[in-house]
């Protein structure tokens, strides 16, 4: 039995501001959101905001996409972190391109303060760099992948790795141990079902 402390995944914190007002409301939590919302106190056509996010938009809108980014952090991704790679992988991929699995790095390596991402989708494996201004995808295409593997680093983290045409290895390491395994297990399904 492990001693491992697991951190909580972050929640993310809205502000929100209602049509022809100037002054925002928050920090809100999302069930905040969805009380305001149900006694009428705001609409889904008010704005809101939460640190990621680029801009203020239309209720609606951010929780079709918190729907949609819920089901990435079973493992206890950082939800912000996930928010950022959906948005930034949304941007770039086709609408018949679909989202799998986003994996977040639980701590960065020794020469970053940023922490990666890994975003699985049904062509591509996506890897998120944070720069000083903004963010960087790095794109593989599954058909350029000739394996995958990962590592167990001890203290419940592994790295997940790539191999490109058996000349190139790109490793993600420090990625919580249950995301890895869950990174190798659709990878694997990605590239059978593709043969």
């Amino acid at each position: 039995m492990s001693n491992v402390e697991q951190e909580e995944p972050a929640t993310i914190q809205f502000s929100s501001l209602k049509r022809g007002e100037t002054e925002p409301q928050g920090p809100l939590g999302e069930n905040d959101i969805l009380q305001k919302l149900n006694e009428g106190e705001i609409t889904s056509e008010d704005m809101v905001f939460y640190e990621g996010l680029g801009e203020w938009k239309p209720i609606g809108e951010v929780f079709e996409i918190q729907e949609q980014i819920s089901h990435f952090v079973d493992d206890g991704q950082d939800t912000q972190k996930v928010a950022i790679a959906f948005r930034e992988v949304s941007n770039v991929v086709g609408k018949a391109e679909d989202i799998f699995y986003i994996a977040v790095q639980a701590k960065a390596g020794l020469l970053s303060k940023t922490k990666q991402c890994v975003v699985v989708t049904d062509s591509h494996v996506f890897i998120l760099h944070e720069k000083r201004v903004g963010y960087e995808l790095e794109a593989h295409l599954w058909k350029t992948v000739t394996n995958t593997l990962m590592r167990d680093e001890g203290r419940g983290l592994g790295t997940f790795s790539i191999l490109l045409g058996g000349e190139k290895r790109v490793d993600i390491c420090h990625i919580p141990l249950k995301q890895v395994q869950r990174l190798f297990q659709l990878s694997q399904e990605i590239k059978q079902s593709a043969a």
